[in-house]
């Protein structure tokens, strides 16, 4: 437990500068933006600005996550983290669809941009920032699905400073305001693609998925491997937050092992752990009535799963 306390305590506080570096790259590129006209550096700035809001919302995530488990809400608040990731995620795809709108005004009314030196000078205190936040949060981003989501957007945050700088510099050596309009259109695609992989991942623990790289074969198979398991159903894997994966199942012995029931649950449990990173683990023990005799039931589910192939 303590374990889980001092990394979400380290997240919250990485969070915390990452929120003040971009509050401050925010302002000047909004500023920045609205003195040249460059439109890519106000794209760039409006990205910022709901880093800052992700970056709000990953922080409320991570101090959600830590609220204990209630007799309402037994498996505590571990999905809080998984819906700030969405609403963050949504709120990126509607700002990716303004920053098209407007690539698309620029498009039909071009417009000059003025003051290079201003927009390079902003467009670099950006990538500086954007690159401070992703040192800050390299380390955090294995750890959730939420944590995840803030690296990835200081990550295309940089990428995106890098282009506005590159844009800018060709914009004012050749004069084509043209490319102001592809490099915005640029930005909110690479907005628009990041938002997907994080609304497809929240979305699978939402349904209750099996997480990406669990197979539900092996698992299957491994429990198998018991001699004195003769039959498995109602087995369901799913996510309970981007980080810990649940597993329940019924397992069918002979009345004549019955004995071993306690013995062969812990084992499995041991194994699932260690082979599957499975740590909440229910394993219900059945036993047919002697030997031979099958519940119908059963044979239904197996031949179910059979078919289906469900994985």
């Amino acid at each position: 437990m303590s374990h889980t306390h001092s990394h979400s305590s380290i997240s919250g506080k990485k969070l915390f500068w990452a929120i003040i570096f971009n509050s401050i790259i925010t302002i000047a590129e909004f500023i920045g933006g609205i003195l040249t006209g460059y439109l890519a550096l106000l794209a760039d700035a409006v990205h910022n600005l709901s880093d800052v809001a992700a970056l709000g919302l990953a922080w409320i995530g991570v101090k959600g996550s830590q609220i204990p488990a209630s007799k309402k809400s037994t498996y505590g608040f571990k999905r809080i983290e998984v819906i700030t990731a969405f609403i963050s995620a949504v709120s990126l795809v509607v700002i990716a669809i303004f920053i098209l709108m407007e690539a698309y005004e620029r498009y039909i009314n071009p417009q000059e941009i003025t003051n290079p030196a201003l927009f390079i000078t902003v467009a670099t205190i950006g990538l500086v920032g954007n690159i401070l936040s992703i040192l800050f949060l390299h380390s955090e981003k294995g750890k959730s699905l939420n944590m995840k989501t803030a690296f990835l957007h200081m990550a295309y945050d940089a990428i995106s400073s890098i282009v506005v700088i590159i844009g800018g510099i060709v914009i004012t050596m050749t004069g084509l305001v043209i490319i102001d309009t592809i490099l915005s259109s640029f930005i909110a695609l690479m907005i628009f693609w990041s938002s997907y992989l994080v609304i497809k991942e929240a979305v699978l623990i939402f349904m209750e998925s099996a997480p990406e790289g669990i197979n539900f074969d092996d698992i299957y198979d491994e429990i198998m491997k018991f001699d004195i398991v003769e039959e498995i159903h109602d087995l369901h894997i799913w996510s309970l937050s981007s980080t810990e994966i649940a597993l329940s199942c019924h397992i069918c012995i002979s009345k004549d092992d019955i004995s071993q029931g306690q013995i062969v649950i812990t084992k499995i449990n041991q194994i699932i752990k260690d082979k599957f990173n499975i740590g909440h683990s229910t394993i219900q023990l059945e036993h047919y009535p002697d030997s031979t005799e099958k519940m119908q039931c059963n044979i239904e589910c197996k031949q179910a799963f059979k078919e289906k192939n469900v994985r």
